[in-house]
């Protein structure tokens, strides 16, 4: 709750952070309506009979198709390099205003002034570090992806022709799900933190932000997971509609409501953790 405060708080002072947020996930949902991903993956599900394991098999069956691999690698690569054009344009100055919008002094420049000043100098330095978040991120979901394949495989073996292996299969699942979970776990709080270090001008960014990422990590996890739990089941929910007036409306609504605070979090958890330890505790 203390977080949705905070974020009302800054959406109230600056309302910028906000509006950015809806027109961006604007933008996807038109992008979206061209190049329906979410439609596609729902489609996979449903051919492959509804089951998650059947569901994983046919999506890594169609990612490694060589009729579909050539066009899936220019449009990540084409995808990759607008999202880093625009994180160049965009983060410097918006994580900028967000940071002004948590402060307690009063409201001195313009967010538009704030907003300009930060982009002022940093637009190559985002763009390189969106960048390689990009391939970086494309890079560790192939690694998750392989990775996942001997528990798939192993675990349908035990569900359906072999129940004698359901003991190794259960062992194989948890020490998958272990390596997935702290994976993730590590490039996002080290990648978030590097930005948010970035926004402030620090000369080490990845190393300022990986100091605050390893004295926060277990918290800063836990509160990164019951994010990404709450939009996974909001957005599961908002497609089990049969109106695609209220899928895209509510799924609009949510996502610049949800993209808000998750900026906000990411923006107050650096600068209360970049803080020395006598003035965080006040």
């Amino acid at each position: 709750m203390d977080i949705i405060k905070t974020t009302v708080h800054a959406v109230t002072r600056r309302p910028f952070i906000l509006l950015l947020i809806a027109v961006l996930m604007l933008a996807v949902g038109v992008l979206n309506a061209f190049v329906p991903v979410m439609a596609i993956l729902i489609g996979i599900v449903n051919m492959a009979g509804g089951g998650i394991i059947e569901s994983l098999l046919a999506l890594l069956q169609m990612l490694i198709d060589p009729g579909i691999l050539p066009a899936l690698t220019i449009f990540l690569g084409v995808m990759t390099l607008l999202v880093s054009i625009v994180g160049g344009i965009l983060l410097p100055g918006y994580l900028s205003v967000v940071e002004d919008a948590i402060s307690k002094g009063d409201r001195q420049l313009k967010t538009k002034s704030i907003f300009l000043k930060s982009l002022k100098g940093r637009f190559l330095k985002f763009f390189f570090m969106t960048l390689k978040t990009m391939v970086l991120a494309i890079l560790l979901v192939i690694f998750l992806m392989v990775a996942s394949v001997p528990a798939i495989i192993v675990t349908r073996a035990a569900l359906t022709t072999k129940p004698n292996l359901m003991l190794g299969a259960m062992f194989i699942d948890f020490v998958t799900v272990g390596v997935l979970f702290m994976s993730s776990s590590f490039f996002q709080s080290y990648v978030y933190m590097w930005y948010m270090a970035a926004s402030k001008g620090e000369k080490k960014p990845f190393k300022a932000g990986k100091a605050v990422a390893d004295r926060r990590f277990w918290g800063l996890v836990l509160n990164l997971f019951l994010f990404g739990a709450v939009f996974a089941v909001m957005i599961y929910l908002i497609y089990l509609s049969n109106s695609r007036i209220l899928r895209y409306t509510a799924g609009w609504a949510f996502a610049t409501a949800f993209f808000t605070t998750l900026a906000v979090y990411l923006v107050k958890t650096y600068r209360e953790g970049s803080m020395p330890p006598e003035n965080n505790s006040k």
